[in-house]
């Protein structure tokens, strides 16, 4: 490899990761060179023996080849993951190269466009008018529309459109008529102008920067493309959009878009992002955002002045923003903030709304949770918020959807009126209650997942505008640095930062919620469990619980609490002669 050209015949460039070469050959040197006019072109642009090579910014997951444009005509797309080097040198002639350097970002008039047509060189009689006309409807209102048609008709054609037809096509509307029948027209135009997708078996469309989810939004917006119809037309573009939309894959991991970048895999991307996600937030990302006191004092009053604690508590909220399946399962928790009333907790809820914005926040109850039809709400959020679970056990039914849920495991759900469908689900599950709910499940598996985190302290000072002023543009900024801090840990470490109160408060649950649990704490292994029947540690267990008024756990859940506790396992051993299944050491 050499920096220069000199001692060589022959030269190529090795492209970066970062490098998208847009390689032009079907249009000739004047074609080109007025394009670059028109559209003000002022990337690397370097000179070929067919045409040009144009070097841009390749846009993130660009995965390209060959491809028709907005313009009318194909490219080539060459990138690191199909071309090695580009030609710059050849037979010792260097190529000429302007703006030597400079990488814009890929126009979206030369980007794939598997829905526009080969224009090149069309006359009059070959379907030229109702060509242009087509592409006029396909382009909508996307930036550069009226230069892109006029460098159709003038440069594209062999022979251009008369002026009168071309001022026809050029109104700033295109005349769409809602006419009988028309819904599929109708249907093409407003899944153009907006965007349309299909993800997770829900629309998505754009509105402004972000993607939105909402069926009665999209319907008032298809009214403005047909007024005066009747809801059934309305119903029948929503349809045909249902039926056509170009469907996401659900398995890919999205980006989280911030207004200035976005979060990926536990890193911040300043980036301008236009590609589809479910996911957006509007706020900025400032890693050094100034504190803000109130915050502060706040973050430390439901810690209890408990660092470990407190950064626990953002980790939990930086959790929400981990939507890659994988990661998540690595950090599968559901969250209890539990104490009195009036310390915070539902607080601390309206503030995650207000940071992550309602759109990302399901806000369903344990009850509502184990309907599949109100399990539909959930796609697409970054988080549910149940706010003051009641004191009622959470049952198997209930336990089941929770643990599926923070593991990311597949679900049925279904829309009103539509059959059921299976999905993996991302969000993060917190909830708050004044109880400490009991569960019928006491196993590991539940005692991996759950994490009760205690909050018994409250505010000093009661104000009527705290959730305002907790939440001001300048204390927003501050908890999203706070938060973002907390997911990049998680990614960093795999684990929640340890915290003496949350593990010593969660233990004594689950002694609590398993009494068999809170009885083994004081067997000894050598002398009460190694050599024993499960029967004869359990009738003992019976006479403890009844002298202390404790709940009995069945035989089967006692004995999988001692297997566990001790690291034992039950086998067919002789004792006193006879065969008796007995406690041993647990064989690996």
């Amino acid at each position: 490899m050499a920096e220069d050209l000199e001692s060589f015949a022959d030269a190529g460039y090795i492209l970066t990761e970062n490098d998208l070469v847009v390689d032009i050959d079907a249009l000739s040197i004047d074609q080109i060179k007025e394009m670059i006019q028109i559209f003000n072109i002022k990337t690397q642009t370097v000179w070929t023996n067919r045409g040009v090579h144009f070097y841009f910014k390749k846009p993130q997951v660009f995965k390209g080849a060959r491809s028709l444009t907005q313009l009318g005509f194909e490219v080539e797309y060459k990138h690191s993951g199909n071309t090695q080097s580009i030609t710059v040198k050849q037979r010792g002639k260097a190529r000429e190269i302007e703006n030597a350097g400079v990488r814009e970002e890929l126009p979206d008039f030369l980007k794939p466009d598997r829905k526009s047509s080969n224009l090149l060189g069309l006359e009059e009689g070959e379907g030229r008018n109702p060509a242009l006309f087509k592409q006029r409807m396909h382009l909508g209102n996307t930036k550069h529309w009226k230069q892109i048609i006029n460098f159709i008709n003038n440069t594209i054609f062999a022979t251009p459109l008369p002026a009168e037809e071309m001022s026809e096509i050029l109104r700033d509307s295109v005349d769409v008529k809602a006419e009988k029948d028309g819904e599929s027209k109708i249907a093409d135009v407003v899944m153009e102008e907006r965007k349309v997708v299909k993800y997770a078996h829900q629309l998505y469309f754009k509105e402004g920067h972000e993607y939105l989810s909402d069926d009665e939004k999209l319907r008032a917006i298809i009214y403005e493309y047909c007024p005066g119809q009747k809801t059934r037309y309305v119903d029948e573009v929503l349809k045909q959009m249902d039926y056509r939309a170009k469907s996401v894959d659900e398995s890919q991991v999205f980006d989280i878009r911030l207004n200035n970048g976005i979060l990926r895999e536990g890193k911040f991307i300043p980036i301008e992002y236009d590609d589809f996600t479910p996911y957006s937030i509007n706020l900025e990302y400032d890693p050094d955002a100034t504190p803000v006191k109130l915050v502060d004092d706040y973050l430390d009053m439901l810690s209890d002045h408990d660092t470990g604690y407190q950064n626990h508590i953002l980790e939990v909220l930086g959790h929400t923003l981990i939507v890659n399946k994988e990661v998540k399962r690595l950090l599968a928790k559901f969250f209890f903030f539990v104490g009195d009333g009036g310390n915070g907790k539902g607080t601390l809820l309206a503030i995650i709304r207000k940071i992550l914005d309602v759109k990302n926040c399901g806000s369903l109850s344990i009850d509502n949770m184990v309907d599949e039809r109100y399990l539909n709400s959930l796609q697409g959020k970054l988080t549910n918020l149940g706010d003051d679970v009641e004191d009622e056990a959470i049952d198997n039914k209930k336990m089941k959807i929770l643990k599926n849920i923070s593991s990311c495991d597949f679900i049925s759900l279904r829309k009103l009126y539509a059959d059921s469908v299976s999905t993996e689900l991302t969000p993060t599950l917190i909830f708050t209650s004044n109880h400490i709910l009991k569960s019928f499940e006491k196993g590991v598996s539940y005692q991996r997942r759950v994490e009760w985190l205690p909050m018994y302290n409250k505010p000093k000072h009661k104000s009527g505008t705290f959730i305002t002023d907790v939440t001001n543009d300048q204390a927003l900024k501050y908890w999203l640095k706070l938060i973002v801090d907390g997911y990049q840990r998680l990614y960093k470490t795999k684990k929640f930062t340890d915290s003496s109160k949350i593990d010593d408060f969660n233990k004594q649950y689950h002694e609590d919620n398993n009494t068999a649990l809170a009885y083994a704490q004081d067997l000894n292994k050598e002398d009460d469990v190694l050599g024993k029947r499960s029967p004869e540690i359990y009738e003992q267990y019976e006479v403890w619980c009844e002298e202390n008024g404790y709940n009995v756990q069945g035989p089967k859940l006692f004995k999988d609490t001692i297997c566990t506790n001790f690291h034992v396992e039950l086998k067919v051993k002789k004792r006193n002669k006879k065969s008796q299944r007995i406690f041993v050491e647990f064989d690996e």
